[in-house]
């Protein structure tokens, strides 16, 4: 197998690139956005069959960098290789954000689709037991992707699990917050206009003076003064907690000092502007690299998953983090929790939902997921007799129990 890696500014001249070099028989092994010399390049690897055994030395992996083409009309763009049934179809051909339009998305994810809609008919589902076929079923209802379906069938059908939750378990990673298993003390919440910041913070503050009231609790605005930071500071003096504005790396030394030895601070930081990145936005207030500092991305279900993903890809910082999910009463399904975290590897935090300020918010445990995801019911509510669009509530309780 040869294996060879384009790098250029453009995804079309790499994918004409890869199949006049390569053929149309080249497999996309990865892609992936790098920075060199100071410039976004767009990164594919990938691969063919030699027909004859290669050196050892031809094995090596190549980097080339394709050189800019001059400038040329529409007619003359290059359009991409068509993939083909045999490619890997857990292979993340296309990020979000590395393509130049929607347009090859849409395509890309066109494509997958296909290929798992060639794969799934192979499945040996006979292979699982009735009550693993059930929890499946119920998983992919629920808009579960058929590449984490069929991530979850191999691990039954390779570990000899019984039950789905095992598999899912490594999947949907949980760290509770507010909680001491952190151990980070200034915990920043990200993520796009509307997702629920604000009111995550704040949930967040009141967790945490509930479980120490004795230790001092914070919460900041960082990098402007927003309408949105204004809210945040009438809230925090309503609540009788402490605001802090963070605009600098100065006043973030002063907010660390503040906490002493044992205080939290969480903090609210606005949408990213333009080709801003989250690395970016910490490093200007002093706070990148800093080991007290986790960064967690505020989220909410009622998004499709691809847009969730490109979220996390625009919003992931270099710091350790998790993922807040928020506005969970207004979702219809949550199989995109399940979604998620497998593609971004993060575990899930905290549960938020419900108009109300106060005790709206829970740290999250692998039984309140579960249960949100199987039966639809809320950190600390009874099950709800019916589920929108879901049929009834025994019908719930079975896709549970079977998990």
């Amino acid at each position: 197998m040869r294996v060879r890696t384009f790098r250029d500014k453009n995804m079309a001249r790499i994918l004409a690139r890869i199949k006049s070099e390569m053929g149309p028989d080249a497999v996309i092994l990865s892609n992936q956005t790098v920075r060199e010399n100071g410039q976004c390049l767009c990164e594919i690897m990938a691969a063919v069959e030699s027909v004859e055994e290669a050196p050892k030395t031809a094995a090596r992996e190549k980097v080339l960098t394709i050189p800019a083409a001059p400038a040329k009309g529409n007619g003359a763009r290059n359009r991409p290789a068509a993939a083909r049934p045999e490619t890997d179809p857990m292979a993340d051909m296309i990020l979000p954000g590395a393509a130049s339009g929607d347009g090859w998305r849409r395509e890309w994810d066109e494509i997958r689709d296909h290929m798992m809609a060639l794969l799934k008919p192979g499945l040996k589902f006979d292979r699982l037991e009735p009550r693993q076929r059930l929890a499946l079923q119920y998983l992919e209802r629920e808009g579960v992707e058929d590449a984490v379906l069929l991530t979850l069938f191999r691990s039954l059908t390779d570990c000899g699990e019984r039950t789905v939750l095992p598999a899912l378990s490594r999947m949907v990673g949980i760290k509770p917050l507010p909680s001491d298993s952190w151990g980070q003390r200034v915990h920043v919440l990200v993520g796009p206009s509307g997702a629920g910041k604000t009111t995550a913070v704040l949930r967040l503050a009141l967790a945490r003076k509930r479980q120490h009231p004795n230790t001092p609790v914070t919460v900041a605005a960082l990098w402007d003064g927003s309408t949105g930071s204004a809210m945040l500071k009438r809230y925090a003096e309503l609540s009788g907690i402490t605001f802090r504005s963070v605009t600098s790396p100065e006043e973030f030394r002063t907010l660390w000092e503040s906490l002493g030895p044992s205080g939290w601070a969480f903090a609210e930081m606005p949408c990213l502007r333009g080709e801003e990145s989250m690395d970016q936005r910490l490093r200007a207030l002093g706070m990148a690299g800093h080991p007290g500092v986790a960064v967690h991305l505020a989220l909410s279900p009622i998004c499709a998953t691809a847009q969730l993903r490109s979220f996390a890809a625009r919003y992931r910082a270099s710091a350790p983090g998790s993922i807040v999910w928020t506005k969970l009463d207004e979702a219809c399904n949550f199989g995109t929790l399940i979604n998620v975290a497998h593609a971004v590897d993060l575990p899930v935090s905290a549960l938020s939902h419900g108009p109300e300020l106060n005790r709206n918010l829970t740290t999250a445990t692998a039984t309140d997921v579960w249960k949100l995801i199987f039966k639809h019911q809320f950190p600390g509510e009874t099950a709800r007799d019916s589920q929108p669009g879901r049929g009834t509530k025994q019908s719930a309780t079975t896709a549970k129990s079977a998990a």
